[in-house]
Order: C-alpha cells, then structure tokens, then sequence
C-alpha cells in the first residue's frame, strides 16, 4: 500500500470548484488498488468536502495543516495563540483590511464578491458565518487584497513574530496565516504518516513535497516554475497530464 497525498487548487482543479472527471476516477482507482488517500489543502474542511464529494471516508488536511479529519472528527492540530490572535485583529482593524478568519468549523469574513476566494467560502453552507468577535479559537486568518508593498512587509513583520507562521502567495495580495511550525508536513506528522507520495503547486505545499518520497510538482503558476526544480517529477496543469501521473505512481 502506498500513501498519496494530494493538494486540491491549482493541483487537481483548476477552476476553484470542480475536479476533472478522468482526475477524480484515477484516484478512485487507488482506492479501488488498496492505497491511502490524503488531500491536503489550505481551505478549512468545511471548504475542503464540497469539492471531493466522493471521498468521504478519506483523511483530511484543512488550513494548511491547522485541521486534520480521522474518523469522521474534525481536530485542530494548533490554534493560534490568544495574545497572536488579537494582534492580527488589531493589525485588521487598523489597516480595514479585508480577511476570512476560520475556527474549527465556523469563520467570520468580510470579502468582496469580486475577490476569487468569495466563490470558495462555505460554498455547501455547512457552517455559521460570525462576527470577527464571536470567533474565540482561530485556526487560520487569511488577509485579502494586499498592494505588494503591504503584503511584503506585513509578511516579513508577522514572520518576525514568534508564534505564527505566514505564506505569501506571489502576485495575489493574500498572506495565510496559521500558528508557528503549523503546515501540511506537520499535520502529516500528526496523522502519522512518514513515507507518502505528494502532488502540489504552491508555495505552501513545499515542505510537505520535501517529505515525500516521491513529489510531484503540478507547473499550474508560472511564477512559480523554479521551484518544480526541487521536485522529482513536473507536470503540466492539464487534467490529462495530472491523472496520468497519478496513474503511473500507483
């Protein structure tokens, strides 16, 4: 049996809300072949089981590795700190900056419908869209629509403060941020899981691609294109191409 751990956006879809059918069958054919099936994703679960509805049963990574599904049971791997959490409520206010700020199941937001992440909240309505002061345990807090000035240097303030850990995602204007040490490599650890095969495209799937025994690198952002370099494997974001490399692994 081996261990496949798949990142979902800009990895098995491309559009934000739907897997291709030959992606989706050719990892039914793993499960149907006895292998173990994790996505790993920098949604919340509640954002992550719309778009996989076919794999119920499956383990989950949510928030970039602040949630983990065993069981059934959602779990929050480390929330961040009270005294972190209300100086990025301070940093929000102060700058009226636009945000999504998820606890374990529910999350409070103020997004414009415009901005490509609005189509990706709650999209099945699983959950309760609450004030920014309703939410006591925050597991992740997305900043939206930040000028590149801004996003450069309340990334590299933030970063500087211990307890949180920031990704910046090149050309969006979006920081993630989750508690210190916390991404999709940890919650693998978490979930005791050592030797696996990982497939991502992003920023924030690289230290879980470090771990892997095998990685593979989906070229869906060219700007990002360098990095497939630190990858065993490249592959073009088609759907074709995506399902043929997971058919070659498995």
């Amino acid at each position: 049996m081996k261990t496949f751990v798949f990142d979902v956006d800009g990895t098995l879809s491309f559009d934000g809300q739907t897997i291709a059918a030959e992606i989706l069958a050719s990892i039914q054919a793993l499960v149907e072949r006895g292998h173990r099936i994790i996505f790993a994703s920098a949604r919340p679960i509640r954002d992550l089981m719309p778009i996989i509805p076919g794999f119920k049963h499956v383990q989950l990574i949510g928030a970039n590795g602040a949630l983990v599904v065993q069981n059934g049971r959602v779990e929050v791997v480390a929330p961040i700190q009270t005294a972190d959490f209300h100086r990025l409520r301070g940093v929000i206010a102060q700058a009226n900056l636009d945000y999504v700020v998820d606890g374990r199941w529910d999350y409070a937001a103020r997004v414009t419908p415009t901005h490509p992440l609005a189509q990706r909240i709650d999209p099945a309505h699983l959950a309760q869209r609450v004030s920014l002061g309703e939410i006591t345990t925050a597991v992740k807090v997305v900043l939206l629509g930040l000028p590149p000035r801004q996003a450069t240097d309340l990334s590299r303030t933030l970063a500087a403060r211990k307890g949180l850990a920031v990704v910046s995602y090149a050309g969006e204007g979006n920081l993630d941020i989750t508690a210190q040490d916390i991404n999709k490599a940890t919650a693998l650890q978490h979930l005791g899981v050592t030797d696996y095969i990982a497939f991502g495209n992003d920023q924030n799937d690289l230290e879980m691609l470090a771990g892997a025994r095998t990685s593979v690198w989906v070229n869906s952002k060219t700007q990002l294109a360098h990095l497939g370099q630190l990858a065993s494997v490249t592959c073009q974001p088609t759907s074709q191409a995506v399902a043929t490399q997971i058919a070659r692994l498995a």
